[in-house]
């Protein structure tokens, strides 16, 4: 270990033991489930701001988004607005209803609203949205170290993991609120920093254009109109309504707080991140140290940029920003997964007059359990994009129509419709997905530009097929 490595595992070993002892810390706080799941639904807007941003920033929105942009070019910086603006409309729109109906989970509402079936099909949704995400988020972290520290993948990934399964278990959502403002500040003022120095390097926009040519640029160099208008879709409902953001509304204070929080976090991430991770991408693409690390994983660039374009100090401080933008969606996640353990799962099918203590203890074990699990998928699934794409599939199809129905447009006499139009959109998904793994010769030969058109986005539309027939019918 050289002595700028050195220097660099000093300042994330500072961080790391700052998360630690919020976790401790946080832990001291937490008396019932409540405070372990919800923060005991006390958690005034700009927190909410803050924790609801550090979350949408992940691995996907970091590590793997300028690799896209290396790869891509603009196309894929662009395609990362359509986050942003999902989480505007969750706040402006659903934010303050779903706080005003005091729920626990994603799976409570869809009981309340649509029925037993309709909780079944929702949490088996979120919990492979929720794993898949997880695992993404390992992935990432384990690919930074690997990369910027050359410790080896696998004991990276096993290293961060304990560290963020142990705060995540003994603080729960306190914890994670406490870790996340404090990561949210490292990740904004290190990539804006990094964005900056290499902007003002590269002598502006013109001057990128000059290192790297102008394809970057252009939008449809090298992916196809409907595949940025699929992926595009894609994002926007893939993200939509997930248990991370509707979590943020529930932890609220009150639905005002929840509404200005969630709503505040995509306008900042809205006019933020598109922009910074353009510059990032295009810089690793200009700069031939990074080129020659990268190879046939563009997922490398981002990592690979931060140790080769910054002196040790400042590169330190942006592997803390990047750590921190996985570590607080990793620890979302995990929390969602202990509240939905707890109460999806144990209290619902298992011992519904369960005692506080037990729930709470339920809700610990399984943080611990579900990032077990996670550690061993991200061992054998390392594409950070290609895990968001597939959840992202089966997350929208079922989980989009019954949100905004229930919300907007609810009768009990939907109620049939809506669970219909969740079969329909799942199957439709999946059929669209086998046909696109198995590349039929029909398909590219006669209708090649489908071939590029989400299964998110075709299941969705069978689901909305399903749903006007069904309701035809039942009238």
């Amino acid at each position: 270990m050289d002595e700028n490595q050195l220097f660099e595992v000093i300042i994330i070993g500072i961080y790391l033991l700052g998360v630690l002892i919020i976790g401790v810390r946080s832990a001291r706080q937490v008396r019932t489930s409540l405070d372990y799941t919800l923060a005991g639904r006390q958690v005034p807007w700009i927190i909410v701001l803050a924790t609801t941003a550090a979350t949408m920033v992940g691995g996907g929105a970091s590590v793997g988004m300028v690799g896209r942009v290396y790869e891509v070019g603009v196309a894929a910086a662009l395609i990362t607005c359509a986050w942003y603006l999902q989480l505007i409309l969750t706040g402006v729109l659903i934010a303050p209803r779903l706080r005003r109906l005091n729920l626990i989970t994603v799976g409570d509402y869809f009981e309340l609203k649509f029925g037993i079936l309709a909780r079944t099909m929702a949490v088996v949704n979120c919990w492979v949205f929720l794993m898949g995400g997880l695992t993404a988020q390992l992935v990432a972290m384990g690919t930074i170290t690997n990369v910027i520290l050359g410790v080896d993948y696998h004991l990276a990934l096993v290293i961060g993991s304990v560290i963020t399964i142990f705060y995540a278990t003994v603080g729960g959502m306190r914890a994670v609120v406490k870790t996340d403002v404090l990561q949210f500040v490292i990740l904004v003022v290190g990539f804006t920093a990094a964005a900056t120095l290499l902007l003002i390097r590269a002598g502006g926009f013109e001057g990128m254009a000059q290192q790297v040519g102008r394809e970057p640029f252009y939008l449809t160099s090298h992916w196809s109109w409907p595949r940025i208008a699929s992926l595009f879709v894609a994002f926007l409902l893939g993200e939509t309504f997930i248990p991370p953001y509707v979590m943020r509304c529930f932890i609220a204070r009150d639905s005002r707080q929840a509404q200005w929080g969630v709503t505040g976090a995509g306008l900042f991430l809205l006019f933020f991140m598109p922009v910074t991770t353009f510059i990032l991408g295009v810089s690793a693409l200009a700069d031939p140290s990074v080129a020659q690390a990268v190879g046939d994983n563009p997922q490398l660039a981002f990592p690979t940029l931060v140790r080769t374009a910054f002196p040790p100090l400042f590169s330190g401080i942006l592997i803390g920003g990047l750590m921190a933008a996985v570590m607080s969606s990793a620890d979302s996640i995990l929390s969602c997964l202990a509240t939905s353990s707890m109460e999806d799962i144990y209290r619902r099918h298992f011992r519904p007059q369960a005692s506080d203590l037990q729930l709470l203890k339920v809700a610990q074990r399984s943080t611990l359990a579900a990032g077990a699990v996670a550690t061993v998928c991200a061992y054998f699934f390392s594409d950070i994009l290609t895990i968001f794409e597939f959840i992202y599939d089966f997350w929208a199809p079922a989980m989009i129509l019954p949100f905004v129905i229930g919300i907007f447009w609810y009768r009990p006499t939907r109620v049939y419709s809506v669970v219909a139009s969740m079969i329909g959109g799942m199957c439709g998904a999946m059929v669209w997905l086998i046909l696109q793994r198995t590349s039929l010769v029909w398909l590219e030969t006669k209708v090649g530009w489908l071939v590029d058109v989400s299964p998110a986005i075709v299941g969705l539309i069978t689901g909305m097929v399903w749903l006007g027939l069904t309701w035809v019918l039942n009238q």
